[in-house]
């Protein structure tokens, strides 16, 4: 639903634009219907509507005084007026249509309908875009991980280590964060694994960047920042000691 505050001088008038949108524009919903500028200017910053039906003469002052008062509106803008003459201005205040008084219903249903169409079209725009840059994070060094009641945007510098168990894989986070999401841990090797992340035990994916020191007692462990133990496969150990082995 589109909300629409409903801003004219004369009540007679302002009932019956009332009217005339509930009646033909089912996707609008009036949240207000107010006479004055002080009036409107807080419905509009206690409702935050998307549509604004405004007359140039209000009963404390004129339609553009409301318009004035918001840095940047984000509300589109349907002026009614007696008058042609504030039309220009109408123009500079983006106003998507300027209705002449007496008010023809075809044509204010026409100008609210163009208004609904444009937030519409802006709104899918938007939709894109954010879709598009949501998708993206997984190609930068972001990883979204998604939780039964939560949606997690990490760095992936913040990863200490992945721990899978079954079809579930705990994200082990360097602010002590444990994020478990019901996603199998091979879901993210091949991501992980171009930003450092290695795997040496079938369960577990250590960050290299994280890694504080090798304890080769016990089957072999690698020691992580925070002090937990990952262990080591034993096909796995040799060939991790042998690397650091050959580091100058």
């Amino acid at each position: 639903m589109i909300k629409a505050v409903i801003a004219v001088g004369l009540t007679q008038t302002l009932d019956k634009v009332a009217m005339m949108v509930e009646n033909y524009c089912p996707n609008v919903d009036i949240v207000v219907r107010v006479e004055g500028v002080k009036a409107c200017v807080n419905a509009i910053t206690e409702h935050q509507p998307d549509l604004l039906l405004l007359d140039t003469k209000l009963c404390d002052g004129s339609g553009f005084d409301v318009v004035r008062h918001f840095n940047k509106p984000d509300f589109k803008i349907v002026f009614l007026s007696s008058t042609i003459d504030y039309a220009i201005t109408a123009i500079k205040f983006n106003a998507v249509d300027y209705i002449l008084k007496p008010i023809d219903e075809e044509e204010l249903i026409k100008a609210v309908n163009k208004a609904v169409d444009l937030i519409n079209y802006e709104e899918n725009l938007h939709q894109k875009a954010l879709g598009e840059n949501i998708r993206s994070l997984n190609k930068s060094n972001r990883l979204v991980l998604k939780t039964s009641d939560q949606v997690y945007v990490v760095n992936v510098d913040e990863i200490i280590r992945v721990e899978a168990s079954s079809n579930y894989s705990t994200f082990h986070m360097d602010d002590g964060r444990q994020i478990v999401v019901s996603k199998a841990m091979k879901e993210y090797e091949g991501f992980l694994f171009e930003h450092g992340f290695h795997r040496i035990h079938k369960s577990h994916i250590f960050n290299i960047h994280k890694m504080s020191h090798l304890d080769k007692a016990d089957g072999g462990f690698v020691i992580m920042t925070d002090g937990s133990k990952v262990p080591v496969a034993s096909r796995k150990k040799d060939m991790l000691l042998q690397l650091f082995e050959e580091i100058k």
